[in-house]
């Protein structure tokens, strides 16, 4: 029992640490994470399936939006874009209460490093328009009342415009 109730706290506290780097890069839209060249890492200390895990499970949750990228290598392997939802920001600034464990400390600051990337020109107005419009439609299949496999067939349908997406915003 006690291993179990340290597990959960670790969870939390990953999920509480993910949630508020989402939080302090929001003006960044969609961040990668999982396998990809330009994937967020954990911070030290935390394992990157345990990273990953959290991931799933805020998304899962509705805390943030999550937009999955196709694994290529067939192994299964766990990449795409978070950012951190308006009922995330609720949560993390407490307007709300989180409807899963997050533990949330706001001595925090976040340690996570940034890959080095080059500096890309600024968004045309227009391609941020479009890539608002479409941050938009991600929000509402997440918060569409259906089952997830709808909702993850519906996110299908728009993977042309999700891959579209991320070239303008990169």
């Amino acid at each position: 029992m006690q291993s179990i109730f340290a597990k959960s706290m670790k969870d939390s506290v990953v999920r509480g640490r993910l949630l508020q780097l989402l939080y302090e890069r929001r003006r960044e839209g969609s961040i990668p994470f999982g396998q990809g060249e330009q994937a967020v890492l954990p911070p030290g200390g935390i394992n990157p399936r345990d990273w990953l895990r959290a991931l799933a499970q805020l998304s899962e949750y509705h805390v943030i939006d999550w937009i999955p990228v196709e694994d290529q290598s067939g192994m299964g392997l766990l990449s795409g874009f978070a950012k951190i939802n308006d009922f995330g920001v609720k949560v993390l600034e407490g307007g709300v209460a989180p409807p899963i464990s997050i533990y949330i400390d706001k001595s925090w600051r976040t340690t996570v490093p940034r890959r080095q990337t080059p500096t890309a020109p600024s968004t045309p107005p227009q391609q941020q328009v479009i890539m608002d419009a479409l941050e938009k439609v991600i929000t509402a299949i997440n918060q569409a009342d259906v089952s997830e496999q709808e909702k993850n067939e519906r996110k299908l349908c728009c993977e042309d415009c999700w891959v579209a997406k991320q070239r303008l915003a990169y």
